[in-house]
C-alpha cells in the first residue's frame, strides 16, 4: 500500500452516525416513492449548507429515514401521515450564495413584509437525518443560512461543514448525551402533538373547513419526533455506544480562543471517528472501491458486542450495515440489536401519535412488540464490551481477502491525522497541541488494550475509563445547555429581540398553518392593517404583489366575519374565533356565495 493510499485511510472524517443522504431531484415536491424510484440519484451540491435545505433527503443510502420507515411500518400507523407534506413559506426577495450560483432565501419573513412565497416538501422521516445536516429544526426552518454564533464562522456552508464544524461537536450523537437530546425532542413532540389534539378538537364543528390545520400540527410534531430518533437511531448504533470525548458546545473544549478549541475539536473528532469506524468515509472513496472497510465498531465482527442494563449481551453492527437487521422475524446474528431497538423507536413514535389524538387513523402495531418508556435506561443503558473498544482501536480493511489492521497508535496514524485535521478540518494545529495529541494517542489506545485484556466483558472502556484526550472529557461529564438547543414552546413571531425568539418566529412562520393558534394570539389589529397597506403597496414588483397579497389572504382569513359588524355570517367562523385566541375580528362584506379566502382576498388586494 502507497503513502497516498495511508493517507486516505488516515483522513477519515468526523464520525457520522447511520448514513444520512441528501440527493438532487427533478421534482423535489415528489412522493417519497416516486424519488427513490429515480433511476439518477446525484448528491446535493455542495454537500452543506443552504443546498441542502433546497432538496430532498431520500435515495438508496438515507439509512436514517430507512429505520424510521422500519418504525413507522411496525407501529402501524397510516403512510399518510409519513407522506410528502409541503409548506408555504413567505420570505424576502433576499438570495443566498449556493455554490457559484444564487438561491431566493428560505429564511420566512413575518406576512406584513413577505415580498416572495417559496414552496417546501419533505416528509417526516426525511427529518431523521437532519443534526448530520442541520443544527437543529430551526436551523433547518431557516434554510441553514445562518451560523451559531459561538462556531466561529459566518459562512453559512462552512458553518454546515460535517468535516470542519458540525462533526467536532456532534458529541451528541454518542450515548449518553445522544439519550438527553432524544428526551428534549421528544417532549417538543409531545407538547405539539397535544396541542394538536386541542386544535383538532375545537375546529372539529366546522367539518372540513379546517381540517388541514390539525393535520399540518401532525407533521410538525412527527417531524419533532423523526428529529429526536436520529438520537435514538444512534444509540443503537455499535459505533456510537460508547463515551466520546468532547460536548456539543465548542465553547466545553479547553482553549484561550476559539479557534484553538476547534483545533482540539477537530482533532478529537477524527479519534472518535476512527474508533466509531470508518466505512461510511473510506468505502466511497475510488481508491478504495476495492477494498472491504470492515471496519469495528459498526462493521460485522464476532467479537463486537454490547450489553444492556438488564445484561444481556449481543452482536451488534452499526452505520452502514443496517440491512444486516432482520426483517419479517428472520434470524439473524443481529436480532437481539434490531428487536430491542425496534421497541424503543415504536414506543416513542407511538407515544406522539396517540397524544395527537391520531387525526390520520388508528395506529396497529405489530405483534411482539415490547411497550418500553423510550427515555429509559432500556433504550439508552446500553454499551460496547471492552473487547470491542479494543478492536475500535484500529482502521481494518480487506484486500484481496486478505484482513489488514492498522492500529490506531501506528507512528504514521499519530504523524497523519494533524495534517488531516488541517485539510479536511482546516485547523492549523499548533506544534503543542501536535505533540500533546500523539503522546495521548498513544496513552488511550494502551489503556483500550490493557482494560480489554483484564475484563473483555466489561464496560469500563466505553463508560469514560479512555480519560480525557487532549483536555477533553467524556462526554457523560457535559451538562451545560445546548447552544443550538431549539426555542421554548410556544412558538410565535413576538420576541424578535432575542436569538430565541427569532428562532422561534423562523419556526412559527415556516409552520404557520401548524402554529395558528400561536400566532393569531399575537396578531394585533395594527398588524392586519399593515399587511394590508403592505398588499396595496404600488411599488412591488409583480412577485412581491403576489406574495404580498397572498400572505396578507392567509393573515386575514384567520380574523374575517363575512358581513358587517352589525350582520355577519356566523355559519363561517374565522379560525382564530374558533381556536379562542384572539379578539382581533375584521369585516369584509360579500354575496352570500363568496367563500372566505376570497372574501380575505378581497380585503387585502381589492
Amino acid at each position: 500500500m502507497n503513502r497516498a493510499a495511508l493517507l486516505a485511510l488516515v483522513a477519515a472524517a468526523p464520525a457520522l452516525a447511520w448514513e444520512s443522504v441528501c440527493y438532487r431531484h427533478a421534482n423535489p415536491a415528489a412522493s417519497v416513492p416516486a424519488l427513490l424510484a429515480e433511476a439518477d440519484n446525484k448528491p446535493c451540491e455542495p454537500a452543506a449548507g443552504p443546498s441542502t435545505t433546497r432538496q430532498r433527503w431520500v435515495g438508496p443510502l438515507d439509512e436514517h429515514r430507512q429505520l424510521w420507515a422500519r418504525t413507522h411500518a411496525l407501529a402501524g400507523i397510516p403512510d399518510s401521515v409519513d407522506a410528502t407534506q409541503t409548506l408555504t413559506v413567505f420570505t424576502s426577495s433576499s438570495t443566498v450564495p449556493i455554490g457559484k450560483t444564487v438561491a431566493p432565501t428560505l429564511v420566512p419573513a413575518a406576512f406584513e413584509n413577505a415580498t416572495r412565497v417559496q414552496t417546501r416538501s419533505w416528509s417526516p422521516g426525511e427529518l431523521s437525518q437532519l443534526p448530520d445536516f442541520s443544527y437543529a429544526l430551526w436551523d433547518w426552518a431557516s434554510g441553514n443560512e445562518t451560523c451559531p454564533a459561538d462556531l466561529g464562522a459566518t459562512d453559512p456552508q462552512l458553518c454546515h461543514d460535517f468535516a470542519s464544524h458540525m462533526g467536532p461537536v456532534n458529541a451528541n450523537h454518542f450515548l449518553p448525551q445522544a439519550q438527553r437530546f432524544y428526551r428534549d425532542y421528544h417532549q417538543l413532540a409531545l407538547a405539539r402533538a397535544a396541542e394538536c389534539k386541542n386544535v383538532g378538537a375545537k375546529v372539529a364543528s366546522q367539518g372540513t373547513r379546517f381540517a388541514e390545520v390539525p393535520l399540518a400540527c401532525l407533521a410538525e410534531a412527527m417531524s419533532l419526533e423523526a428529529v429526536g430518533h436520529h438520537y435514538l437511531q444512534d444509540a443503537w448504533s455499535m459505533g456510537h455506544m460508547w463515551e466520546r470525548w468532547g460536548s456539543s458546545n465548542l465553547a466545553d473544549f479547553p482553549g484561550d480562543t476559539t479557534d484553538d478549541k476547534r483545533d482540539r475539536a477537530v482533532l478529537v473528532a477524527l479519534v472518535s471517528g476512527l474508533f466509531h469506524g470508518a466505512r461510511g468515509v473510506l468505502q466511497l472513496l475510488p481508491a478504495w472501491t476495492g477494498y472491504d472497510v470492515d471496519d469495528a465498531l459498526c462493521a460485522p465482527w464476532d467479537g463486537v458486542k454490547f450489553t444492556t442494563t438488564t445484561g444481556v449481551t449481543a452482536n451488534g453492527v452499526g452505520d452502514d450495515y443496517a440491512a444486516s437487521w432482520p426483517t419479517g422475524g428472520a434470524e439473524s446474528a443481529y436480532a437481539a440489536q434490531a428487536s430491542l431497538f425496534d421497541s424503543c423507536a415504536v414506543s416513542g413514535m407511538l407515544d406522539v401519535y396517540r397524544a395527537a389524538g391520531e387525526p390520520g387513523g388508528a395506529a396497529t402495531p405489530s405483534a411482539g412488540l415490547m411497550s418500553v418508556d423510550p427515555l429509559g435506561d432500556a433504550c439508552f443503558g446500553q454499551r460496547a464490551t471492552n473487547a470491542s473498544m479494543a478492536l475500535a482501536a484500529a482502521v481494518n480493511f480487506k484486500v484481496a481477502g486478505q484482513q489488514v489492521t492498522l492500529p490506531l497508535d501506528a507512528r504514521f496514524v499519530s504523524f497523519m491525522l494533524p495534517k488531516v485535521a488541517r485539510s479536511g478540518g482546516k485547523v492549523p494545529v499548533a506544534p503543542k497541541v501536535r505533540n500533546e495529541f500523539r503522546k495521548d494517542l498513544v496513552r488511550i489506545v494502551s489503556v483500550a488494550r490493557l482494560v480489554a485484556k483484564d475484563s473483555p466483558d466489561g464496560l469500563q472502556l466505553a463508560t469514560g475509563r479512555l480519560g480525557t484526550f487532549l483536555g477533553a472529557k467524556p462526554n457523560g461529564q457535559y451538562t451545560s445547555v445546548p447552544s443550538t438547543l431549539e426555542p421554548a414552546l410556544p412558538w410565535n413571531d413576538a420576541q424578535l429581540s432575542t436569538e430565541p425568539g427569532q428562532r422561534a418566529a423562523a419556526l412559527a412562520r415556516a409552520f404557520h398553518v401548524s402554529h395558528a393558534a400561536d400566532l393569531c394570539a399575537t396578531t394585533t389589529g395594527a398588524r392586519l392593517e399593515a399587511a394590508k397597506t403592505h398588499a396595496r403597496d404600488a411599488s412591488l414588483d409583480a412577485d412581491g404583489k403576489a406574495a404580498a397579497c397572498l400572505a396578507c389572504t392567509e393573515l386575514a382569513l384567520r380574523h374575517l366575519r363575512i358581513g358587517t359588524a352589525a350582520q355577519w355570517d356566523t355559519s363561517k367562523l374565522p379560525l382564530c374565533e374558533i381556536l379562542g385566541a384572539s379578539q382581533e375580528v375584521i369585516y369584509q362584506a360579500a354575496s352570500a356565495t363568496t367563500s372566505p379566502r376570497d372574501a380575505a382576498r378581497t380585503w387585502c388586494c381589492p
